[in-house]
């Protein structure tokens, strides 16, 4: 089993800043989601809308958290590192990294964090609808080839 790393760059921008010119808190939390929806399209070949609308599967996120340590400002173009840390039955666990494009490798990195996602079956037709449901058998092993991080 490989272990991969997705990098989803994002150019900060004025409206991810607040007054102090750092980037507001939440919006990490965005870039996580963002980090996550690109991940099923470009490492796993599934493109994120495919699976909400075509396939009827959710990925909301049921815990998350961050640790900050140095602050991205407007003007930087910031790395979100994702990599899966755990597959549970019915959930995907994410672990992030953000780095600044361009900081040194041995650095570390501006901030980190997790977010717990569950596998909800969005089918309205379903006796599950909105309730959790275990992952198909297909993006399971896509996202085990992809790599488990612990």
């Amino acid at each position: 089993m490989s272990t991969a790393v997705h990098i989803h760059p994002v150019p900060v921008r004025f409206g991810d800043c607040d007054p102090a010119g750092i980037i507001y808190f939440p919006r990490f939390f965005h870039f996580f989601h963002e980090a996550m929806e690109t991940w099923f399209g470009e490492a796993l070949g599934l493109p994120y809308a495919e699976l909400i609308h075509g396939r009827l599967l959710g990925f909301p996120a049921v815990h998350t958290e961050a640790d900050f340590r140095v602050p991205c400002r407007m003007g930087d173009v910031i790395e979100v590192e994702l990599r899966v840390t755990k597959l549970g039955t019915s959930s995907i666990n994410f672990g992030y990294r953000v780095r600044g494009r361009g900081d040194p490798p041995e650095s570390p990195p501006r901030l980190t964090g997790a977010t717990v996602c569950v596998v909800l079956d969005m089918d309205p037709k379903s006796p599950r609808h909105r309730r959790s449901r275990p992952l198909p058998d297909d993006l399971r092993a896509q996202i085990e080839a992809f790599g488990i991080s612990p």
